[in-house]
């Protein structure tokens, strides 16, 4: 089982937790190569797309 808090979300970089910066969205640890590229942007795109699909707000 692979360990997300211990590896980039990006490229998959095995990182120091307490070290790793943050995607603030994602709240995933991203390596300092990775931060703020097109490929960070990409992949937290990819991970949020579909995260609503099928969800029915309740309140109407």
């Amino acid at each position: 089982m692979n360990d997300f808090t211990s590896r980039c979300f990006v490229c998959q970089k095995k990182l120091d937790p307490a070290k790793a910066s943050k995607n603030l969205a994602l709240n995933l640890p991203v390596c300092k190569a990775c931060k703020g590229t097109d490929e960070e942007k990409d992949k937290a795109r990819e991970l949020t797309d579909g995260l609503a699909d099928g969800f029915v707000c309740g309140c109407i």
